[in-house]
């Protein structure tokens, strides 16, 4: 085993190590002889997914519908200290109480405690409102390339009271687990327009925001004539200025000026891929402010377009500095909407006791160790064929194994195979993609009017 780790580049489990270089679980569980035994009869009858008879596990998943979640192996490693998986939303609050406690015990100021809570960095994406789950088929599979690792559980098994709904800009297959009185429509409303805006945002390379857009473009222009070797102060903004390719009608239908004077930008910006077609938020915004009569009076900028005003801000820092603060005034009114939807979230869990872990057969014994320190036994082992399942698949350019992998999760379930087509009601893998790798379904080709919750023991898709 050693010898196996070895060559892989990696450090050896058994010293409690992996590649990531994330510690080692450092609290042992007190010795229970219980512990173990659970953990070596659920070792002893692991079910080889190539192998095993199609449908074995069907009685467990009476609707023919499974939850897959994975991850990569320092997050997998968390799911099993917490024993649970958590929307990143509890995980960030977990984490802020705890630091705060230390903190106050340390005698600490509030000022220097909220500037250390302030440095809490908790992958969010979509996890923040919810459990993102892959649903009877599998395209999105976070992981770590030659460690694939994940969590199968049936709905009935973890949902209780919560729901699973569409998510804003979902990768296909997927639904999220939020709490049952979560208002979705409200929610995503706010959070197209706070992540279109962008603010608050820091991201190396460009994406499609208002704020990373101002942003790159003043790295390119603070950048000069200097070789650009690595891209990095690649301004789309800038390239749009010079195609000249798209009028100011065509640039109106990206935003509208409410009745309160406030822009509200077209949140499907958000998704575009940055190719000749791409118009960048912040120009569309600076249309916006053109139209709003915001440089009438200023004779350097009077009745510019929009082609002209941002050849005017490679000339003066100023203005191009006077633009983006009105952007992030601007974008004040979605920030404080976003934040007012975020405080109404609640803490979604699943817990480890409730699912399968899916793993390959080489690192079964390191999850042994894992289990045995952590204290947390799933309810199986489904072990993977490690030469089908090897790559991750998220947002990447070359493709994954995770066609693989939902094939032998799917055949020892017995998934309905129908489950989207005739009970969503969507036909996944025809409807358009977006977002800059093809990653996600576009948004305004599908339709969020559902949730899937259980009733009456049953499950059941609610229309809304």
């Amino acid at each position: 085993m050693k010898e196996k780790y070895e060559q892989e580049g990696i450090n050896n489990p058994e010293n409690g190590n992996v590649a990531t270089g994330w510690e080692s679980i450092s609290e042992e569980v007190p010795f229970r002889s219980e512990l173990l035994r659970s953990i070596e009869q659920i070792k002893s009858q692991a079910i080889d997914m190539t192998t095993a008879g199609e449908g074995v596990l069907a009685p467990h998943f009476k609707d023919g519908v499974y939850l897959f979640h994975s991850s990569r192996i320092e997050g997998i490693q968390s799911i099993f200290e917490s024993g649970e998986i958590l929307n990143s939303g509890e995980i960030y609050e977990r984490e802020s109480t705890k630091k705060r406690m230390e903190m106050e015990a340390e005698g600490k100021s509030t000022d220097e405690i909220n500037d250390e809570l302030k440095k809490i960095r908790i992958v969010r994406n979509s996890g923040q409102e919810g459990i993102s789950w892959s649903v009877n088929g599998i395209d999105a599979m976070p992981g770590t390339d030659g460690r694939i690792a994940g969590f199968v559980a049936a709905p009935e098994s973890v949902l209780d009271n919560d729901k699973l709904i569409l998510p804003s800009r979902p990768a296909p297959y997927e639904l999220l687990q939020v709490s049952g009185d979560f208002d979705t429509e409200n929610f995503f409303k706010a959070k197209k327009q706070y992540e279109v805006w962008g603010i608050p945002e820091f991201s190396f390379g460009e994406t499609a925001t208002v704020e990373r857009g101002f942003l790159s473009f003043a790295m390119n222009v603070n950048n000069g004539d200097k070789p650009d070797e690595y891209g990095m102060y690649k301004s789309l903004l800038r390239e749009f200025g010079e195609r000249k390719k798209m009028d100011a009608s065509e640039i109106r239908e990206h935003f509208k000026i409410l009745d309160d004077g406030s822009i509200e930008l077209d949140d499907g910006l958000f998704q575009q891929k940055f190719d000749d077609n791409y118009i960048p938020p912040a120009a569309v915004y600076m249309q916006a402010l053109i139209d709003q009569g915001v440089f009438s009076k200023n004779e350097k900028t009077a009745g510019k377009n929009v082609y002209e005003l941002i050849e005017a801000c490679k000339e003066s820092k100023e203005l191009l500095n006077s633009i983006w603060r009105q952007a992030r005034l601007d974008s004040e009114k979605y920030v404080d909407a976003y934040r007012t939807e975020l405080n109404k979230i609640k803490k979604v869990g699943a817990r480890v006791e409730d699912m399968y872990f899916v793993t390959s057969h080489k690192d079964l014994d390191y999850w042994i160790r894992v289990m045995e320190k952590t204290g947390h036994v799933p309810r199986g082992i489904l072990l993977y064929d490690d030469s089908k399942v090897v790559r991750e698949n998220f947002a990447s350019d070359e493709l994954g194994d995770n066609i693989e992998m939902a094939d032998e999760i799917g055949r020892v379930v017995g998934v309905d195979k129908e489950f989207w087509r005739n009970r969503i009601g969507m036909d996944v893998e025809n409807i358009p993609r977006a977002g800059s790798k093809d990653q996600v379904l576009k948004d305004s080709e599908i339709s969020h009017d559902f949730d899937v919750k259980m009733m009456d023991g049953k499950l059941a898709v609610v229309r809304h």
